[in-house]
């Protein structure tokens, strides 16, 4: 820990050179005392590279809420046999050291540590911190929030999963080193010159820039001159914008919670800009918006919208013909291995994964934990393996990665423990980072499970404040959506759209639950994170896995308009269980997978 001398010799540290410490914790909570740590990570930053990371689970003492075991995807049984915080803070003081202590709203993970030191007669922490979040508001304008998971998406910094503790304070970290570059674009080298830059510059960016004195609009390019004449017709609500070349052809759709704000962004050139925003002012020549009632309304738009189009600038939500799957063939030579297509070949498919580099690195664990072959095996006559052990082994991996069986785990984690005794660390390591992606992969299954199985109606804001819009999801996909009536001698008309909604549109039966197309990536992604989340205040109704017939339909529609439990009693047949699970066999056929049974989506809560 640092003493006011090292602080004073600190400051006078090329950013650079200035040793950091990334922290990230995941909690059951978020009250330090009250709630408790289930695990921790820490990154050191040296010379603008990642060079050391750290990470451990640990056994808070009291139940993790489901709530945020469907956020983070720990669970109790997860940190059963983790070490107590009072092991664990040994290691972090010595890989903390005298780094300054980062992290995205760093006050919350440093508290947490501040307390569990104190509870453990510990002194305090004396290292100085450094709040990303803070950073990003002074050297990135061109984002919606500056949430950790918008800005990465933003920046392209590859995450894998949001919400544990490794993988967002890595993100952090390269949050950090992308914020140190955009300093020294302003004149800022030292760590005491960023002190003194956070001092002076405490205020919003935009407040100077208003009462700065605009450019003649003949001076500027087209695009900022169309900005600058029509920004005042566009309102300061949620929506979508379509950015269009002189061609009138849409090379960039987003969204915004508010419109106005954002597309501001565009036009004030004296704000720092990323390379997209630079690219598009030299193209753009038009723009139109299309205005919705909230932020949800809006993501779900710009998702269809891009499908659509297929705009080249929308390289995020546009590449999922390019999104990988984990394919598990079954057989006499059954191998794992990465694909990007999805064949009727008789296969196990899980997915999809954002990124091929990240399906490579789960087959890859799974091949060297089970012995499995890969895509560079050889197909010939002669058996690799024993007769019956390749479909064995294919049946392991299965049960493994839909939670049936934790030999997997088991193993590995006893091939780590044994190397360790050994001393032989670098092989422990290597074990140690195969656990955690075999860990990751289930973890991602079962994210995949849980937001493809979500039967829900969403009630949300509209455009029009005497309407509520109404989405009606089923296997996590859009399957209908309508405008209620608000007034109260409307609600007979409000009830009869929301009950032929579901009469009509709800089929639980008929929803995929075993994978999700690639182009439904998205949207399925969207509904789980405001689900889970509870985000913008929006009203969610958990519908039964039945189909409804027109009666119950209505006896729905009242019930969640009046905002009572729904009555599952009625109309429903005895075999309505076989009913539904030889239609959910049939669907799958329909979408020419009909060997398919499991899959996995990488970061939903991206």
């Amino acid at each position: 820990m640092l003493d006011v001398a090292s602080v004073g010799a600190l400051e006078k540290l090329d950013l650079w050179s200035c040793p950091f410490a990334v922290v990230d914790i995941e909690t059951t909570g978020s009250v330090a005392g009250r709630h408790a740590v289930t695990e921790i990570a820490l990154v050191h930053v040296v010379e603008g590279r990642l060079t050391k990371r750290w990470r451990s689970f640990v056994n808070p003492r009291q139940p993790i809420p489901r709530f945020i075991s469907a956020l983070t995807g720990i669970t109790d049984d997860m940190v059963a046999g983790a070490p107590l915080i009072g092991r664990v803070l040994p290691d972090v003081l010595e890989f903390i050291g005298d780094a300054i202590v980062v992290g995205h709203n760093v006050r919350f993970d440093a508290g947490f540590i501040e307390h569990e030191l104190r509870a453990h007669g510990y002194s305090s922490l004396a290292n100085p911190t450094i709040d990303t979040l803070v950073l990003a508001r002074r050297t990135i304008a061109e984002v919606a929030n500056y949430r950790l998971g918008t800005l990465t998406r933003e920046l392209g910094i590859d995450v894998e999963r949001h919400h544990r503790a490794l993988a967002d304070a890595t993100a952090t970290a390269e949050l950090l080193v992308h914020c140190i570059r955009k300093l020294e674009d302003q004149g800022v080298f030292t760590y005491g010159g960023l002190l003194e830059c956070l001092r002076m510059r405490a205020q919003p960016r935009r407040r100077p820039l208003r009462a700065r004195a605009c450019e003649p609009p003949a001076q500027l390019p087209v695009w900022t001159s169309i900005l600058l004449d029509e920004l005042q017709e566009v309102p300061s609500k949620p929506g979508v914008y379509l950015l269009k070349d002189a061609g009138d052809g849409v090379v960039y759709v987003g969204k915004s919670r508010n419109l106005r704000q954002r597309l501001r962004a565009y036009a004030t050139t004296g704000l720092p800009a990323g390379g997209k925003i630079q690219a598009l002012r030299g193209v753009v020549a038009s723009f139109e918006f299309l205005e919705t009632g909230s932020e949800f309304e809006a993501l779900l738009l710009e998702a269809q919208l891009v499908r659509q189009h297929d705009p080249p600038f929308n390289a995020l939500l546009r590449n999922f013909k390019e999104f990988a799957f984990l394919k598990l063939e079954p057989g006499p030579r059954g191998r794992a291995l990465a694909t990007t297509r999805l064949l009727a070949d008789g296969a196990r498919y899980y997915g999809p994964y954002r990124s091929m580099p990240a399906v490579r690195a789960a087959v890859a664990a799974l091949q060297d934990a089970l012995d499995l072959r890969g895509d560079d095996a050889p197909r010939s006559d002669s058996p690799v393996v024993p007769p019956g052990r390749a479909e064995a082994l294919v049946d392991e991996a299965i049960a493994f990665l839909e939670g049936a069986a934790d030999d997997v785990l088991l193993a590995t984690a006893r091939r780590r423990d044994e190397a360790t005794a050994r001393g032989r660390h670098e092989v422990a390591s290597r074990e140690e980072q195969r656990l955690e992606r075999l860990r990751r992969l289930r973890s991602n299954h079962a994210n995949l499970e849980f937001a493809a199985g979500l039967n829900v109606v969403v009630l949300a804001g509209s455009t029009d404040p005497a309407i509520e819009q109404c989405f009606l999801f089923c296997g996590g996909r859009l399957a209908g959506q309508c405008g209620l009536p608000r007034r109260l001698p409307l609600r007979e008309e409000a009830r009869r759209a929301l009950a032929t909604l579901l009469a009509e549109r709800y089929r639980p039966g008929c929803a995929p639950h075993s994978f999700t197309r690639q182009e439904e990536i998205d949207q399925i992604g969207i509904l789980a994170t405001w689900y889970r989340e509870r985000r913008e205040g929006l009203c969610y109704i958990d519908l039964p896995a039945v189909e409804p017939g027109a009666g119950l339909a209505a006896s729905w529609a009242a019930a969640i308009l009046d905002g009572q439990p729904l009555d599952v009693r009625r109309e429903v047949p005895e075999n309505q269980g076989e009913q539904q699970h030889e239609s959910s066999r049939q669907e799958v056929e329909d979408e020419s997978c009909p060997a398919i049974a499991g899959a996995m989506m990488l970061d939903l809560a991206g």
